[in-house]
């Protein structure tokens, strides 16, 4: 259950649904596997698991869903050399050279032919929304991924205006001064990594890891005009992770306070377990979150 990476985005409204009725739009959107003729399939699984029912789970008033993307492995390789197997024996046996528009044919053939056999691959991808904060948090490092999670739950529930968090001052420019002065805001301190991006036109890159950052040569590249575009930092030391330039959380980890609690509730079953990490994860989170944009001075509507 714990998040491995935020991918970030603000609502832009308030949240239209409470959770009995986000179940409800979810429920009419539920996973299913691919057919032998799809390529893919998307859909909402119950998020504590397969012994569950609900598509919605709460707590505290963040509310958890879940998607399920299963996609058969059809590499373009496998087609590309089938079709040119195909090709060639054609033009042996009649001697005459195959056409795009046959070749069109031939892959669009060869496709549906091998699609059924393909083995499936499946993952899923969780996220919660905090409809007091305004946040829909996604446990993803990739656009792809996200921009697939919020089109699903757009459709899902028919409208969503997110953006991306905003911030008044440059998260790069702020990172970059912590890492230059080797002072951060309470409860902030650096982590062991970062990565550095010049500005010129060259855009070359320094990365440093299990690293102490205010060493010489990380500082010198500081001083040669680097700015901080990846930086490791420890939050009130119960969470370490990554943040990006674009404000991303990458890496994410909770530390041995969180698995000390989980220990002391004793979670009798795999569904009670993912309840209690939720719980956990959610109220530290949100906390988190909080501190960070006010280092980035956020702007008043995106601090509410």
């Amino acid at each position: 259950m714990w998040f491995k990476n935020l991918y970030l985005y603000r609502l832009q409204d308030a949240f239209p649904l409470m959770p009995e009725a986000l179940h409800e739009r979810l429920s009419l959107k539920p996973f299913v596997p691919c057919t032998s003729e799809q390529r893919e399939s998307v859909g909402w699984v119950p998020p504590l698991g397969r012994e569950a029912e609900a598509m919605v789970h709460a707590v505290n008033g963040y509310m958890l869903l879940s998607m399920a993307h299963q996609e058969r492995m059809l590499p373009a390789s496998v087609i590309k050399d089938e079709l040119e197997e195909r090709v060639a024996l054609l033009q042996a046996r009649d001697a005459r050279k195959v056409g795009s528009k046959e070749k069109k044919e031939l892959r669009e053939q060869i496709e549906f032919e091998l699609l059924p056999r393909a083995f499936t691959r499946t993952r899923q991808t969780e996220a919660w929304i905090d409809p007091h904060a305004m946040w829909l948090i996604i446990n993803t490092s990739s656009s792809t991924q996200a921009e697939r999670f919020t089109g699903q739950l757009r459709k899902s529930i028919d409208s969503l205006p997110i953006v991306t968090p905003e911030t008044d001052s440059s998260p790069a420019v702020i990172m970059t001064q912590w890492l230059s002065e080797g002072v951060l805001p309470a409860p902030f301190e650096l982590g062991e990594e970062c990565e550095l991006l010049s500005q010129n036109d060259e855009q070359s890159v320094a990365v440093f890891k299990k690293h102490e950052l205010m060493a010489e040569e990380v500082q010198s590249n500081l001083a040669h005009g680097k700015r901080v575009s990846k930086l490791m930092l420890v939050w009130a030391d119960k969470i370490s992770f990554v943040l990006t330039a674009d404000l991303q959380i990458k890496r994410l980890k909770f530390l041995d306070v969180f698995a000390e609690q989980l220990d002391e509730r004793d979670p009798q079953s795999q569904a009670e377990q993912r309840d209690i990490e939720f719980s956990l994860m959610t109220g530290e989170v949100s906390q988190l979150l909080a501190d960070l944009l006010a280092c980035f001075n956020a702007s008043a509507e995106a601090a509410d």
